[in-house]
């Protein structure tokens, strides 16, 4: 579709009562034009009239929706982000409600998510968009609060983000076409201006992920109540607020097509002896020479490739395979979070956090996982942080992902065992962790020196007499 197509457009009135969810939300936009010329496509900004949010979503829905906190599994981050700080994104940290009130005065931004579990109209809202836009994937709602010169610096989202302003103003910098169109991942752009993916180490980043940020080329606009703001997958954008910022987001995060498509023929693959084996082995007495061995090889992948094939173009793409999609993707990402998160934090008194710093803060949780069986409290996974139980009452491990990792030295984690051979086994069987060291000592212990997968020092014990361990 060819055409101009400006960056806001201004609403000369409310839209009619009779107009459809997104036609009232694009207003004066025809809804098919925002679809095949703004939609996944480029930003769009409805300056609407200024109450059509009155009774959307209030501060005093959101001061109930906190006060139910634990009830309804709500996650509450605050970020420090603020003009004048260099403009590099700074961690989200979960907090409790009661710490609310005390961070605003401080200065920071709250975010709370899924805000629509305490929202019914701002639930139904995004459902009807949702229906409306022929969406298949993911969709969750964030609520904002900012005081003055408070938001987030330069990032960009793995989804559409579509942001309500409800109440005072916020000023928005952002990039005319998205940086990277449908990213595999949230980024932000670190200290020194370079892009850094979330929850990835930098040697899986490839060249196209890595897009040259020109704040130069931003385009401003501020937001007040009523209007709308809607930005494609990937583009770069900031936001601060002017004066003090209410408002909602909800997003629309696309489908995972790869994950799909070969989620529907893996089932029936893995029936199949040959599709679990592995490659043949390179045994060259067997197989007579080395290169005989790989023309075995790669026969047989050939056959698996072929196989694959087949299974793919008999696939039915029908509703069935749409409706799985649907299914994969009910509720939001963050809602899933905050369900694990309600129990187990209710169900740990944490008074103590030892914090690690990794690579890679998800390879990490799932090897503290594997090897001690701790559980994840809190993700946040934009900013590469994941707190975890750990096997001490009282005490959480936070992972912290940050570029250059394998710090040395420092706190050393402490774990008292009822069985350092079953231990040092399980440790041993592991692959991806360094070897661990045994050493004893008389009449108090056996110890054994270990290291996780980026290279934090830990230390097992058992002790001689007997006493009870963890």
């Amino acid at each position: 579709m060819t055409g101009t197509w400006p960056l806001t457009v201004a609403a000369p009135g409310p839209a009619r009562p009779d107009a459809s969810a997104l036609a009232s939300l694009v207003h004066p936009l025809d809804p098919e034009v925002f679809r095949t010329a703004y939609w996944q496509r480029r930003p769009l900004h409805v300056q609407g009239p200024p109450g059509r949010f009155h009774d959307l979503f209030t501060m005093a829905d959101l001061r109930e929706a906190m006060s139910r906190q634990r009830e309804l599994g709500l996650l509450i981050r605050v970020s420090g982000d603020r003009e004048g700080d260099g403009g590099a994104a700074g961690a989200h940290v979960s907090v409790e409600a009661a710490e609310v009130a005390g961070h605003l005065r401080s200065g920071a931004s709250i975010c709370v998510e899924p805000v629509e579990r305490a929202a019914p109209r701002v639930a139904d809202l995004a459902t009807r968009l949702k229906a409306e836009l022929g969406h298949h994937g993911d969709t969750g709602v964030k609520c904002y609060l900012s005081p003055h010169g408070y938001g987030f610096n330069t990032h960009f989202d793995a989804h559409v983000v579509t942001t309500l302003q409800l109440d005072g103003h916020k000023r928005w910098r952002l990039s005319r076409t998205p940086g990277v169109p449908f990213p595999r991942g949230n980024a932000f752009a670190d200290s020194g201006g370079a892009v850094r993916y979330i929850g990835r180490a930098p040697s899986s980043v490839r060249p196209w992920e890595r897009p040259k940020i020109a704040p130069e080329t931003f385009a401003e606009v501020l937001l007040g109540p009523g209007d709308v703001l809607c930005l494609p997958a990937g583009t770069w954008h900031s936001a601060k607020a002017v004066g003090h910022s209410l408002a909602v987001n909800i997003s629309f995060a696309p489908v995972d097509v790869l994950g799909l498509l070969t989620g529907a023929v893996r089932a029936r693959l893995e029936e199949r002896e040959a599709w679990r084996s592995g490659l043949p082995p390179d045994d060259g007495a067997a197989a007579g020479t080395p290169r005989e061995t790989a023309r075995e090889a790669t026969g047989f992948l050939a056959d698996r490739r072929e196989e694959l094939i087949d299974e793919l173009r008999a696939l039915p793409l029908d509703d069935g395979l749409l409706a799985a999609a649907t299914s994969a993707s009910q509720g939001s990402a963050a809602a899933r979070m905050a369900e694990r998160t309600r129990d187990a934090g209710e169900a740990c008194d944490r008074r103590l956090q030892c914090v690690l710093t990794v690579a890679n803060a998800e390879a990490a949780a799932e090897w503290y996982g594997r090897m001690l069986g701790c559980r994840v409290l809190t993700a946040i996974p934009e900013f590469g942080w994941i707190e975890l139980t750990s096997p001490v009452p009282g005490v959480s491990l936070g992972l912290s992902e940050i570029a250059t990792a394998g710090v040395t030295g420092g706190a050393v984690l402490d774990f008292r065992v009822n069985d350092l051979e079953r231990t040092r086994e399980l440790l041993d069987r592991d692959k991806t962790t360094p070897p661990a060291r045994t050493r004893a000592v008389a009449g108090v212990g056996r110890f054994l020196e270990a290291q996780d997968i980026d290279g934090n020092r830990l230390m097992f014990y058992q002790p001689d007499d007997g006493q009870e361990r963890i």
